[in-house]
This record gives structure tokens, C-alpha cells and sequence, in this order.
């Protein structure tokens, strides 16, 4: 059994299935601040670059932790099979503006508005009133790109706990090694 292969294809039925527990994921990043946590939604995957795909706004920390240091780790938990999943990598945003045009035409306009703050996410809220701007939603839009470099399983069962990892190497290929739980 390929691992790797059965993993990414749960993952692709995240992004489809909307109560699937893996489509809310931990997301942890290094910034200057230290670690920070936050659960993200995991909006595609594409299985040829090994790499999972999730929007946010320019402005978050998030972007600015990255801008930090690249490297991210991500949680994902499935309580119905105890199932829980680890993953290391490199997240960068979306430079083709193609792609993300097409990914921005596709958000509803009741969801925009996340965008169009005039203030930052996580910035004070004074006045009282969120103000908007739509005009630059489009501009506070970002896509962003997990290139995953490994991932780690474990499963916990009563009849005894699993646990593996998969390495992307060089070639693009995924090493797997049995671990102890």
C-alpha cells in the first residue's frame, strides 16, 4: 500500500466534503513574534506538486510570518478514525495572477467582505464599525501554497497504534518509514 497516495487522496476529499474533519487545519507558523497557531481552511490540493492550497489576506500575520521564515507545520485530526495527521513545508503565495483572478471570481460576494476591511486582520477594532472598502478586496486576496516535504500518520487503535512518515525527496518521490507510535 502506497501511504503517500492513500493520504492525498483524503486530503482531495477534504477539499470537497464540507463537514470532513481534515478541511479545518491547524496551521503553525515561525515569526518574529515566536510560534503562532490558527486554524485555516484547506481550499485545494494539487497532487502533482505536492502542495495543499488555502486563502488569506495579505495583511495577516500569517503572511507576515512567512515573510519571516517560510517554513510552516500543519495539524489535521479526524476523531471519528482517531486519525491524526502531521505535515511539514514551504508556504509561499500564488504568483500567477491568472490563477488567482480565476480563484477570486469564484468567491461569493457575502465572503469578499473578509477582504475588504480598511484595517488589518487581528488589528484593533475602535469606532465600533467595520469599515469596508470592496474596491481593494481583490488587492488583500492572497492564495497560498503549501509545498509539502513530509508527512507523518498516526493512527491510534486499541488493538495497538500506528505510526509513519513520508519524506519527499529529491526526485519527487515519497520515502516511507514505519515509526514507533
Amino acid at each position: 500500500m502506497n501511504h503517500a497516495e492513500e493520504i492525498w487522496k483524503t486530503l482531495v476529499r477534504a477539499t470537497v466534503d464540507k463537514k470532513h474533519p481534515w478541511r479545518v487545519v491547524g496551521f503553525s507558523t515561525a515569526g518574529p513574534k515566536g510560534p503562532q497557531v490558527r486554524s485555516v481552511i484547506l481550499r485545494a490540493v494539487n497532487t502533482d506538486n505536492h502542495q495543499l492550497v488555502f486563502y488569506t489576506d495579505r495583511r495577516s500575520q500569517k503572511m507576515a510570518d512567512i515573510a519571516h521564515d517560510s517554513r510552516v507545520a500543519l495539524l489535521f485530526w479526524n476523531p471519528r478514525s482517531n486519525t491524526q495527521l502531521r505535515v511539514c513545508g514551504i508556504a509561499a503565495p500564488q504568483t500567477s495572477e491568472l490563477i488567482v483572478n480565476s480563484l477570486w471570481a469564484r468567491i461569493p460576494e457575502y465572503a469578499r467582505k473578509d477582504y475588504a476591511t480598511l484595517s488589518a486582520p487581528g488589528d484593533a477594532l475602535t469606532g465600533g464599525d467595520l469599515v469596508y472598502d470592496f474596491d481593494k478586496a481583490r488587492a488583500n486576496f492572497v492564495v497560498l501554497n503549501v509545498k509539502v516535504l513530509s508527512l507523518e500518520l498516526l493512527e491510534l487503535k486499541r488493538e495497538g497504534h500506528v505510526r509513519f512518515r513520508c519524506d519527499l525527496d529529491e526526485t519527487g518521490r515519497w520515502i516511507h518509514q514505519n515509526m514507533i507510535p
